[in-house]
């Protein structure tokens, strides 16, 4: 199965939980949800596209969160007088390193899309605007990966294959008891958007579709009666978004 590949860099980065409404402080994920990801991806492709998209992620690198907190003078003037407590204190991720897996059924969708993303023609930026990212491999912004789809049937299995999920976000269904219950403990479960409901509505009008997830941290986990990816070049392990 060939895919497309990103590897990115991005010396800061901020990606907010939409469902996270606070007035002094935001805190941010981990990773990006599925919809930041799709919103660099059509904003470099200058289109709206017109097939599903299916994403991975991986971090492969990422120091621990710093507050970023404006200070001074002025600002706690105008923070005070004018904004009236308005102005937001972010935590933001420093050098931050990350694989994007993109997929599609469409061949000659993924083909416009390897194009559009080989020579960006726009500023690229993951998160908020001043959050840009440059490929992590000089020239190198997208190429065509192979992968393989595993079910490992159990941890034995999983440790002796050295299939391995870490800093990645794996997608759960929580009415399917069974596997939810081999996963659950594992990590950090949260609810992250994966599709606006309506694309045609205008900006400030769309609405999220929501799904949970788990996120693993660097520990990792040896998953299990779990459909994964590994990428041959790299043996990244991931799951679909």
């Amino acid at each position: 199965m060939k895919v497309l590949q990103c590897k990115l860099k991005q010396p800061t980065a901020h990606y907010r939980d939409p469902k996270v409404f606070q007035n002094e402080y935001i805190s941010t994920l981990n990773l990006p949800s599925k919809t930041t990801i799709m919103g660099m991806i059509t904003y470099l492709c200058d289109r709206r596209l017109n097939s599903d998209i299916d994403i991975g992620i991986n971090m492969r690198k990422g120091k621990d969160k710093e507050k970023f907190l404006l200070q001074g003078n002025y600002y706690d003037y105008y923070k005070e007088h004018k904004a009236q407590n308005s102005i937001l204190n972010y935590e933001v991720l420093k050098e931050v390193e990350l694989t994007i897996f993109i997929s599609c059924k469409d061949d000659e969708e993924l083909e416009f899309i390897r194009k559009k993303l080989e020579s960006p023609c726009k500023y690229a930026n993951l998160g908020r605007k001043e959050d840009f990212v440059i490929p992590s491999e000089k020239g190198c912004f997208v190429k065509e990966v192979e992968l393989k789809e595993v079910i490992p049937m159990n941890t034995r299995d999983a440790i002796k294959e050295n299939i391995k999920l870490k800093n990645t976000y794996v997608r759960v269904d929580l009415r399917d008891k069974e596997n939810v219950e081999t996963i659950i403990n594992q990590g950090v479960l949260i609810a992250l958007p994966y599709k606006y409901k309506d694309l045609e509505a205008n900006r400030d009008d769309r609405v999220y579709e929501f799904c949970h997830y788990i996120y693993v941290d660097n520990d990792g986990i040896y998953p299990k009666n779990i459909k994964v990816n590994v990428c041959i070049d790299t043996k990244e392990v991931f799951t679909w978004l």
